[in-house]
């Protein structure tokens, strides 16, 4: 499968929002849309106060929306917005992008295998060259974006920055839970090894058709609101090999203990807040509800 040069225009404009996407988000399907999602929504409680916490995905289409009552009145109480990074930062966003980046003469193909090279080269075709300046992970996540876009979805309509707008429209308070620059670092902070399997997972995806079952799966669990089903998803994803269990340990399960401890920390400070993180870093073992019930925090979940 070869990208068109749609998509590789929008994986270019879209590359500085990589450090927010949630990488187990593969390409993507046309996948019809009948109604307004239902979304994974849920209570943590102390003696004193209550955050919500509701799980995002970062590029979406309009007709997601509107979000269910429930996920509104609870965004409308909080006080203040708490999300992974503020996407629409844009000195944050300029600041971060050398982190992903390579500095000439060094080049994307003097850190990728022979093999995935070639791979990479029968995907984006003569658009290649536009990503040798950038590091495996932000060819992987911007190659992702420019194939969502090219069916339709939009990171303008992705959940988080539809609350990060809002907020700043009714002047709630805006918390970072990590940053685009940590992100970034994350991301960009990848070996060589562990870069090229990456990338060379992103692209398997694309040539072998796996994405497309994949991701129609992983939206439709998120619409529907099945937390079991997309666990799996995740589940399967990093057990598929050595490699994969190391990226997903690194990408998702390393970043939800911080991520849990800000969120502990709204918690304990009373602040009346609303999260909204990756769906993927609130299912499952080690996710950030996960880590929660263990620390014996009260967790409910709102249907």
């Amino acid at each position: 499968m070869r990208l068109s040069n749609f998509a590789i225009k929008h994986a270019a404009r879209w590359l500085v929002l990589a450090g927010a996407m949630l990488l187990g988000l593969a390409q993507a399907t046309e996948i019809p849309v009948a109604h307004a999602a239902k979304g994974l929504l849920w209570e943590i409680k102390s003696a004193t106060n209550t955050v919500y916490l509701f799980g995002s995905i970062h590029l979406a289409k309009a007709d997601f929306y509107p979000l269910p009552k429930v996920v509104e009145a609870a965004y409308r109480q909080a006080k203040v917005l708490a999300v992974e990074a503020d996407v629409t930062d844009a000195v944050a966003s300029k600041n971060a992008l050398p982190l992903m980046s390579y500095v000439a003469p060094d080049s994307l193909q003097q850190h990728l295998s022979p093999a995935t090279w070639k791979s990479l080269q029968s995907v984006a075709g003569p658009a290649t060259g536009q990503f040798q300046h950038f590091k495996p992970a932000a060819v992987a996540i911007g190659l992702t974006v420019g194939a969502f876009a090219q069916q339709g979805y939009d990171p303008a309509y992705g959940i988080d920055l539809h609350f990060i707008e809002r907020a700043k429209t009714d002047q709630k308070k805006l918390f970072e839970l990590e940053s685009l620059a940590f992100q970034a670092g994350v991301l960009g902070g990848l070996s060589d090894a562990e870069g090229d399997a990456l990338l060379k997972q992103t692209l398997d995806a694309f040539t072998q058709g796996e994405a497309l079952r994949e991701t129609g799966a992983m939206i439709a669990a998120w619409k529907s609101g099945d937390a079991a089903a997309l666990a799996k998803i995740f589940q399967e994803s990093a057990n598929k090999d050595a490699g994969s269990q190391k990226l997903m340990k690194l990408l998702l399960d390393d970043r939800n203990v911080g991520m849990t401890q800000k969120i502990s920390q709204l918690l304990a400070d009373g602040s009346k807040a609303f999260v909204v993180v990756g769906a993927g870093h609130l299912v499952g073992a080690n996710s950030i509800i996960d880590v929660l019930q263990k620390q014996g925090v009260p967790v409910r979940r709102i249907k």
